[in-house]
């Protein structure tokens, strides 16, 4: 395979970190420097010039669609040749667990189930009950993120008082101290992790069983992270614990556009990089070939009044550009119409297709208000939030379904689908089989064929967990023979959950285009990838939020700030730039405004061509009327650069209206 074409339109920088063979490697990669191309030809060049075998190398990224564009993009550089592991964190860590979790608890099989967010709180409400606590004692969500935090920090629930004890009020710890030993506990019996335990436990695994890292070591002799910055300490001891005997370790970042930390992502990673490995050759990217002149100086202006940070003088390739539009309004409305007005002009007069132009904010509730006038403009938009697909009612069923018959000690699956669709399986026979598996320590699916064997319940609940059983153990027969997307359809028609659902007439319509959408989804999966239930279910479960944007044809976009991160449009509005909104009221009293100032960064940084950034002397928000003052970032843009409609605007940066 010739390198030539791996090497070609590289700058400078770019091929010293491609070419850069053994040790280990800090790429600063600025906003729009090309991290992803660095990558994929540095992996590339491993391959073409050094000989490094695909199996010898491992890319982790932070989600799906990252990670699969980087397996297009190498597989198009290599041609014919077998393309490298390149996964998320958490595909990566789920990987390794399918073959070594029996090493850490007798209850886990290789078949285990991985936990989402909602199930997550499901089960934890469960826990509640089981416990005599109630949401006016500790509300679930918080119980969540502090279980959370806790294994982002590899700590378990038996060391969770001693290392958070002095922390917090003693009741609050107590409370949350339960309550997590209570959760993992119900985990493990349903041979069921969450996604912080896929790293926690990899790490544990590597940590207790020195004879498996360094089969993996010598496995990934080549490990190359994504978001460097975004990662969590867990994910970094992750990498350190793999990396350590051949240092071959390279990792690309950005410090300034680290905005994670609220869900444990820690910046200072990559200042500690050069101290765990100091043999650290740095490389920085600072050629931006995304936004214009203007708008790269605009970030730059604003993200250099951080200190926690690595200086870097980043470039713009492309020409000076526009302006930046710098809009000051009355009220929210005004605002509003500003933009949908711009919108409007740029889209019928310029040409601008709809799906070029975002509208950014730092809070979900100012969408309201757009909407509400984008509505009135006529102007076709899509929120970048809601319901995900795959946690429609629906669909959660379906999948529930087959969660429970690839793993049947899950219980959480087992509970969604005993009476879905209605089959005389009351409430009160559900808490009874709940309450004896409590007292045996079994799953839930044991307890129901033991108590109907003992014919323990009545005849009328027997007889229909009879049925429900046999059911059950038809369709498990069935995996064996049957495409993932063939098994669903004999679920729906076997369960009577298809004519349940058709009987609604109408109301069901949407919900049964959602399900014909889930199989024809179900069956371009095995098609492409090859897997089958197992792996379906991992990849499902492993879907990010950001791997559920998708660019929508002809449609202005909606976004929050941290939902926009990886993207760019042509044309960018960002709006509600006043103090309390961004930066957000809770990091001025917090004193996390640098995260704030690097969130604006992003917001910018998103931007091609066009700039847009507004403001409101007075905004509607959450019941009461707000006298915000224009945000401490607006004063940090370069004054020269900016284009002012209203020139009374023009006092508040100190200068004489024209």
């Amino acid at each position: 395979m010739s390198v030539e074409p791996i090497l070609e339109n590289l700058n400078p920088s770019q091929l010293v970190a491609v070419t850069h063979f053994e040790g280990p490697l800090l790429i600063l990669a600025g906003a729009g420097s090309g991290k992803t191309r660095v990558i994929t030809h540095r992996i590339a060049y491993l391959m073409a010039h050094y000989g490094i075998h695909a199996s010898h190398i491992l890319g982790v990224t932070f989600t799906n669609k990252a990670a699969e564009e980087m397996r297009t993009r190498v597989e198009r550089l290599v041609g014919n040749q077998q393309a490298p592991l390149i996964r998320t964190f958490h595909s990566t860590c789920a990987l390794l667990l399918r073959e070594h979790i029996v090493h850490l608890a007798p209850t886990y099989t290789s078949d285990f189930t991985i936990r989402d967010e909602a199930e997550q709180r499901a089960l934890i409400t469960e826990c509640m009950k089981e416990l005599h606590l109630s949401p006016e004692d500790i509300n679930p969500s918080l119980v969540a993120v502090m279980i959370d935090r806790a294994k982002d920090e590899l700590i378990g629930p038996e060391d969770f008082v001693s290392r958070r004890g002095g922390s917090y009020d003693p009741t609050f710890i107590e409370m949350i101290d339960r309550l997590y030993k209570r959760y993992q506990r119900r985990l493990e019996l349903s041979n069921a992790v969450d996604f912080a335990d896929l790293i926690r436990l990899t790490v544990r695994l590597f940590q207790e069983r020195l004879d498996i890292l360094n089969h993996y070591r010598d496995r990934f002799k080549f490990l190359l992270i994504d978001e460097f910055q975004d990662t969590n300490y867990a994910q970094y001891i992750f990498a350190r614990l793999l990396a350590e005997k051949y240092e071959n370790i390279c990792v690309v970042g950005d410090d300034d556009q680290a905005i994670f930390s609220w869900r444990g992502a820690d910046p200072t990673h990559i200042f500690k990089f050069e101290k765990d490995f100091p043999k650290c050759k740095v490389v920085v990217l600072n050629q931006n070939y995304r936004s214009t002149g203007r708008i790269l100086k605009a970030a730059s202006s604003v993200i250099r009044n951080n200190s926690l940070r690595k200086p870097k003088d980043v470039e713009a390739v492309r020409e000076t550009g526009e302006r930046i539009y710098l809009y000051a309004a009355r009220d929210e409305m005004e605002e509003a119409d500003y933009i949908a007005r711009e919108v409007t002009r740029l889209w019928k007069l310029e040409n601008v297709p709809l799906d070029e132009m975002a509208i950014l904010y730092r809070v979900n509730t100012l969408s309201r208000v757009l909407e509400e006038v984008l509505i009135r403009w006529q102007i076709p938009y899509d929120v970048v939030r809601g319901l995900k697909f795959y946690e429609r009612l629906e669909i959660k069923d379906l999948i529930a379904y087959l969660q429970f018959l690839h793993n049947p000690s899950d219980d959480l699956s087992l509970l969604r689908i005993l009476n879905k669709p209605r089959r005389g399986i009351g409430d009160k026979t559900v808490s009874t089989l709940q309450a004896q598996a409590h007292r045996l320590s079994t799953s839930l699916w044991e307890t129901i064929q033991q108590m109907v064997q003992t014919s323990t319940l009545g005849s009328a609940a027997t007889n229909r967990l009879k049925q429900f059983i046999e059911l059950m153990n038809e369709l498990k027969l069935k995996i064996a023979t049957l495409k993932p997307h063939e098994l669903a359809g004999e679920i729906l028609n076997k369960t009577g959950y298809l004519v349940e659902l058709q009987n609604q007439g109408l109301e069901a319509e949407e919900r049964l285009g959602n399900i014909k959408e889930f199989l024809g989804h179900l069956e371009d999966f095995s098609a492409r990838n090859g897997g089958g239930l197992r792996e379906f279910l991992e990849h499902i479960a492993l879907v990010s939020e950001a791997d559920n944007y998708e660019e929508i044809e002809a449609r202005l976009s909606l976004m929050t700030l941290h939902s926009a991160k990886g993207l760019e449009f042509g044309v960018i509005f960002l709006v509600g730039m006043e103090e309390n909104l961004l930066p957000h009221s809770r990091s001025v009293r917090e004193g996390t405004i640098e995260e704030e100032r690097r969130l604006c960064y992003v917001g910018i940084t998103r931007a091609k061509e066009k700039l847009y950034v507004t403001f409101t002397n007075q905004r509607s928000l959450y019941g009461s009327i707000l006298f915000n003052s224009p945000s401490r970032f607006i004063w940090e843009l370069p004054r020269e650069d900016l284009e002012v409609p209203q020139p009374w605007a023009l006092s508040r940066f100190g200068a004489e209206s024209e």
